[in-house]
């Protein structure tokens, strides 16, 4: 366990343990009275009682929480040693965890809330106790209620979301593009795949999708289809991309694989695993941004809950991992099983690299730069070149799929036992053929009004996308039009004018004593008075640096760029790519990182006065900005946090009329 997760987990329920026991033995310290509108009336034993029941509350769930969390430690340690035993204790091990977990995170996030509150009302009831009430104790008295009035609403929302930690790791619908294919409009596809299922001894699915973009996959999950229908039960996923540019055997291969995984106990994993899986990761992740909105003290209430459910899932997740790729090679010899090792090597080969060929017109796709009404046909047009395929960064790569992470090619390729040579990257590197292209076609009725459908589907959301981003782009380029003028405040260059005189005034007081006590030559005292001369001089010489500094606006912020007396042309705003900001001391640097390709402008200042610090290694121009600044022609102040957001606001800015302009090209 981290040491952060250690310190939420553990450290902030022990600290409020400690707390409250310090306030169980405060409670017959010292006298206490009943104050009343007739004075003090002497020892009040019902202040006494709440004292003890609210100190004896805040040590009891304080220990709650210390042992709900340790029980989720040991619950997670003995259910991660069963789950590498096998899959089938994975998933017995993982639902126990889901159905227990909640409650216990539910738990450790209330009896920490109660416990804050009832510490909070101890020492409200303590101020009350005290005797006639002051100022001071009635404003600790309301600010202490403000704090349990937010404790309170806290417990309060994270007990409302009960339900949503009972229901945490619930299956996660699936959203896909694309269109489900019934028996009568893809006959052959479907008697096919029947075939490939009955040959691999594997569940024949209950849904095909047929899509454009995504590789071939199957899931247990519910499927949702974009602007479309919901889908329960297997569904197996059937790329017309890929399929076009593959032969036969080679789509048997990868579809017998992924059929692989309905089949024996990947079934059971798939069914009732992944899915959930996946919706543990998926609402954790959301709890976790949740908590990063609120305040400090509902942190300190929500994170060890937080910290403590994020620790378990990554305890899974290695094993998880491993498991997944013990079941990819299973699937994998189902797959050689269903074909032969030879295709299935093949397409492992071939579909990697077939993402890099599609990579060029798909981008002109989204970015609206390739009319089509079909956009299988169209890669096919496009990669009808006769050129062999590049295989060079096939062997390493890991294919994408949604829900699982798979073992690099060559190590499935040399689980296969097939032999990397020339007749296997031959078949895997052979150009585009008209063959597999009218093979996919055969498997549906009308494969061009299908393929049609889908790109025109696409294209529609595209084109939202488009418009809705043009929008905000034209929002952006809107902002920031307005010149900012920014110059250095005189507080540094004060100090060292002081500190000039000071050296000065020291250097002649030195040597007027020097001289009346008749010192001889070389004595300290006429070291320490040249070094005090030397300082002066320094002083002196940082005393101009920073006056030719502040004497005129340091740079003005326009919409196009950045611009300075020490620059020889502005720095353009649209070049820059990042912005980071670092403060030492009094000095704050910000960093600008510029696009490569980008000519930044020369320094005309020499390296004593300049502000401008040009790393062309790194892309980065360096700003630094000592003693505070200055906007405007009256100089008003300007943090370095108001500077800071505007400098991004103007970047942002200039680089989205950049990006418009672009776009109208």
């Amino acid at each position: 366990m981290d040491r952060k997760t250690l310190l939420y987990c553990f450290g902030v329920p022990l600290l409020l343990l400690v707390y409250a026991c310090w306030q169980n033995i405060r409670i017959d310290d010292g006298y206490v009275y009943q104050v009343t509108r007739y004075g003090t009336v002497g020892h009040s034993a019902a202040a006494d009682l709440l004292r003890h029941f609210l100190s004896k509350a805040g040590i009891f769930l304080s220990l709650m929480a210390l042992l709900a969390s340790t029980s989720a430690v040991a619950l997670c340690f003995y259910s991660v040693r069963r789950a590498r035993l096998s899959a089938d204790h994975l998933i017995v091990a993982f639902n126990l965890c889901r159905k227990l977990l909640p409650f216990i995170m539910v738990t450790v996030m209330s009896c920490i809330g109660f416990a804050l509150i009832a510490v909070f009302l101890y020492e409200i009831c303590w101020l009350y106790t005290l005797g006639p009430a002051s100022a001071l104790n009635i404003k600790l008295v309301l600010f202490i209620l403000l704090v349990i009035g937010s404790l309170l609403i806290m417990v309060l929302k994270s007990l409302f979301l009960l339900k949503k930690c009972f229901t945490l790791f619930e299956p996660q619908d699936m959203e896909v593009h694309g269109t489900a294919v019934r028996e009568n409009d893809a006959p052959e596809l479907w008697r096919w795949v029947r075939e490939l299922a009955q040959r691999g001894q594997a569940i024949v699915p209950d849904n095909i999708v047929v899509g454009l973009f995504e590789g071939f996959y199957v899931t247990a999950s519910p499927v949702q289809i974009e602007k479309g229908e919901r889908l329960t039960g297997n569904t197996l996923y059937f790329p017309l991309s890929y399929a076009a540019f593959m032969n036969k055997e080679e789509v048997a291969a990868v579809i017998g694989h992924e059929l692989g995984h309905f089949s024996g106990n990947d079934t059971l994993y798939t069914l009732h695993f992944a899915g959930l899986y996946a919706g543990m990761e998926n609402s954790l992740n959301y709890f976790y941004r949740d908590v990063g909105g609120s305040g400090w003290l509902e942190r300190l209430a929500l994170n060890p809950t937080i910290h403590l459910g994020m620790w378990f899932f990554r305890q899974f997740h290695e094993t998880v991992s491993g498991w997944s790729r013990v079941r990819e090679l299973a699937a994998d010899a189902a797959g050689a099983r269903t074909s032969s090792s030879m295709a299935l090597a093949a397409s492992l080969l071939r579909f990697s690299a077939l993402n890099e060929r599609f990579q060029g017109p798909m981008e002109q796709f989204f970015q609206r730069k390739l009319a089509t009404d079909d956009l299988v046909h169209s890669l096919f047009t496009e990669l009808r070149s006769g050129e062999r395929f590049d295989l060079s960064a096939s062997l390493e790569e890991a294919l994408a799929h949604p829900t699982d992470s798979h073992p690099p090619t060559r190590a499935r390729i040399e689980q296969l036992n097939v032999p990397l040579d020339d007749a296997l990257m031959a078949q895997a590197s052979r150009p585009v053929g008209e063959a597999d292209y009218l093979w996919m076609r055969s498997l549906f009725r009308d494969a061009s009004a299908l393929s049609k459908a889908l790109t025109s589907g696409m294209a529609s959301e595209v084109d939202a996308h488009y418009e809705a981003y043009q929008s905000e782009l034209k929002d952006l380029a809107s902002r920031a039009t307005d010149t900012l003028v920014v110059s250095l405040r005189k507080k540094n260059l004060w100090i060292f004018v002081g500190l000039t005189v000071l050296c000065a005034a020291a250097a002649v007081m030195v040597f007027t004593l020097s001289i009346q006590w008749n010192s001889s030559a070389n004595s300290p005292m006429d070291m320490i008075t040249f070094g005090l001369v030397a300082g002066s001089l320094l002083f002196a010489l940082a005393s101009w640096t920073m006056y030719t500094r502040v004497r005129q606006p340091l740079f003005t912020l326009t919409a196009q760029g950045i611009e300075s007396y020490q620059l020889s042309a502005p720095f353009m705003l649209d070049a820059i790519e990042n912005i980071g900001i670092r403060s030492i001391n009094d000095w704050v640097f910000i960093d600008l990182f510029w696009r490569e390709g980008y000519q930044p402008p020369k320094l005309l200042v020499s390296r004593l006065v300049r502000n401008f610090i040009f790393e062309p290694k790194n892309r980065k121009v360096v700003l630094s900005l000592p003693g505070g600044l200055l906007k405007g022609e009256q100089r008003e102040k300007l943090s370095i946090e108001e500077f800071y957001v505007a400098l991004n606001e103007y970047a942002e800015s200039a680089w989205a009329r950049r990006e418009l302009s672009k776009h109208s090209a």
